[in-house]
């Protein structure tokens, strides 16, 4: 064999490594993106409640436009359900009318960044910024401080963990995600939060999904069918028990 295609051969090896590689990563942050139940990987970060007892939180992230949130907050009235909305500063900055509703049917708010942009890559001064701005949209928009912290995306390390933790919020990410911001049908969103169901679970809902707006009566239901109570993040983390 000449030492070109020898060189060929080598070239070809590596080539194939690096394809069988990145597939490999790609399926690894595939199954972790779209996996029903999310996987802990930051230290200190709560997914869910340690409890014997059953009861779950309902989240809802608002990011974009009014959306479904006023339709949401009838649904959740209607069953006498109280949940923990996490708000971006730009949201409540265009929406405030909409976010003093939010409390004043009594329903708890937690902090979602001001811009909704991943903060694992910002550097210091940029996350304090991230936080400074957010404080000061709730103090000046809802006279409210939050202290419950829910990253965007879901995007969280040590970095971005310790700074909240500093400042004094709880990082609150989730352990059931129905995916209803793909609109995979609202019999998919009831299954997977039914199918995923478990004591101290923390489900995870946006306020733009029309779907998990129509799930939502039938989630609460079948959540009461199998006895389990709703309650806000801060109620549930009442109930945590010890290892």
């Amino acid at each position: 064999m000449s030492r070109e295609e020898r060189r060929r051969k080598r070239k070809l090896k590596i080539c194939i490594f690096l394809a069988v590689t990145l597939l490999s990563l790609a399926i690894l942050l595939h199954n972790q993106i779209l996996s029903d139940v999310f996987s802990p990987s930051t230290k200190g970060a709560l997914y869910r409640v340690r409890t014997s007892q059953n009861v779950v939180a309902l989240t809802f992230d608002a990011v974009w436009e009014p959306a479904e949130t006023g339709r949401i907050l009838d649904v959740l009235d209607r069953y006498q359900v109280r949940a923990t909305f996490f708000l971006t500063g730009n949201w409540v900055r265009y929406n405030p009318d909409l976010a003093r509703e939010i409390l004043i049917r009594g329903h708890e708010i937690g902090q979602h960044s001001q811009n909704h942009q991943v903060l694992t890559g910002l550097k210091d001064e940029e996350l304090a910024r991230e936080f400074r701005l957010m404080e000061e949209t709730l103090r000046e928009e809802l006279n409210c401080q939050a202290f419950l912290f829910r990253p965007p995306y879901g995007e969280v390390n040590q970095q971005v963990y310790n700074y909240a933790n500093d400042r004094g919020y709880t990082t609150v990410l989730w352990s059931i995600d129905p995916h209803d911001w793909l609109n995979p049908g609202v019999d998919q969103i009831v299954s997977r939060v039914i199918k995923n169901l478990h004591k101290g679970a923390i489900i995870m809902f946006h306020t733009s999904s029309t779907q998990a707006v129509d799930a939502l009566p039938l989630i609460i239901q079948g959540l009461r069918m199998k006895d389990y109570s709703i309650l806000t993040v801060s109620q549930l983390l009442e109930l945590a028990e010890m290892n």
